[in-house]
């Protein structure tokens, strides 16, 4: 039993790290900071622009 909280702590922190990104991504609230993107810049998604596999949004230029 001394095993099961080093177990559940890893298994918690596994199930976190591919836990899909569903954070604000828009012009106006982009990312986890909620950032305000400039004139001429855009939110995008990254790594991915697939949302199942995205994990944030960031403000960039096209």
């Amino acid at each position: 039993m001394k095993f099961a909280a080093p177990i559940l702590f890893l298994s918690f922190f596994a199930a976190a790290s591919v836990a899909q990104y569903t954070g604000p991504c828009t012009v106006n609230d982009c990312g986890a900071s909620h950032k305000v993107c400039g004139r001429g810049w855009l939110c995008v998604p990254y790594p991915s622009f697939d949302p199942a596999t995205r994990q944030g949004c960031t403000c960039s230029t096209a």
